[in-house]
């Protein structure tokens, strides 16, 4: 679903929402989470089916805004009154927001707990479910994402029954900002000012929680998806 307004009144501005599912038992089709690559157990296929690389929910708006001049009273003297409008005016404004949720991931095992003769870091044999939930209280946070406790390592030579990309990752939120103005130095040179702020609202967004179900660090986020807050300058001259 797309919402456009087209340039008026110094603003333009392009917002998307997409809703989105995709299901598949290709081995080769998993969510980008380090997965295996070849089925858990090539005799149940039917094991395989589950989300694929799908974003269930995404959220865009990017926009574009000529920032209006600043025009003081002309009782406060026309010097201060022309520098101010001369300094405020031609700025231009563009953000980009993006939100979305989170990849799906597997719970496996790590290693071959079922002797399948699966190479080693391939890791497609999965965890079992014990029934209890997945998320609850306490849950959803870098130091315990979901439940651990809903999760079991299966007996030797046997294969889990955890579907495959059942367990949601973090979302991601962004916010970029440029803000530029250009300035006309004669009738065929101009001078052009740039800042950009990349994540400027330095808001942290979580990696994948570890999905091993049989390591220290089972449900835990050890690593950030995207850089902190960045800020560029530029200066560049076109003639």
């Amino acid at each position: 679903m797309n919402v456009r307004r087209r340039f008026s009144r110094g603003l333009t501005f392009l917002a998307n929402y997409t809703f989105a599912k995709n299901l598949s038992d290709a081995p080769d089709f998993r969510s980008p989470m380090f997965e295996s690559a070849v089925p858990q157990d090539n005799s149940n296929l039917d094991a395989e089916k589950g989300p694929g690389c799908d974003i269930r929910h995404r959220f865009a708006l990017s926009a574009v805004y000529d920032i209006p001049a600043l025009n003081l009273s002309s009782s406060m003297g026309m010097g201060l009154s022309g520098f101010v409008h001369a300094v405020t005016q031609n700025w231009r404004l563009s953000t980009l927001y993006q939100a979305q949720t989170g990849f799906p991931l597997t719970i496996s095992v790590f290693g071959d707990m079922a002797n399948a003769g699966t190479v080693l870091g391939d890791n497609p044999v999965r965890a079992n479910v014990t029934g209890q939930p997945v998320f609850g209280p306490g849950t959803r946070i870098a130091a315990r994402w979901f439940n651990p406790a809903a999760f079991a390592t299966p007996s030797a030579y046997t294969f889990g029954n955890a579907g495959r990309n059942t367990v949601y990752g973090p979302g991601m939120q962004t916010l970029d900002l440029a803000l530029d103005r250009q300035f006309a130095i004669s009738e065929k040179m101009r001078f052009q000012f740039r800042a950009e702020f990349f994540n400027a609202l330095n808001h942290t967004n979580l990696g994948t929680p570890d999905r091993f179900v049989n390591t220290p660090q089972f449900g835990i986020i050890t690593e950030a998806a995207s850089p902190g807050r960045e800020i560029q300058l530029s200066a560049r001259i076109s003639f």
